[in-house]
């Protein structure tokens, strides 16, 4: 069963990457994954001052900023 939305777009989150990389950015978008049903969202970063975007990051990996 699916997982309700734990991030709101706009949010300021650090995103914790499989090598243990953390970057912080915000949510710009969310949407299901059809095979696991579970949440996976996009996160806009900046990086050498250029916009890019982590797209399907699984809910685990992300946490909320204070």
């Amino acid at each position: 069963m699916a997982t309700p939305n734990k991030f709101n777009k706009g949010d300021k989150v650090t995103v914790t990457r499989r090598n243990g990389a953390k970057v912080i950015g915000t949510i710009s978008g969310w949407d299901y994954n059809v095979c696991t049903f579970e949440v996976e969202y996009d996160i806009d970063y900046l990086k050498d001052g250029k916009n890019f975007t982590m797209i399907c990051v699984p809910q685990t990996a992300i946490t909320l900023n204070a």
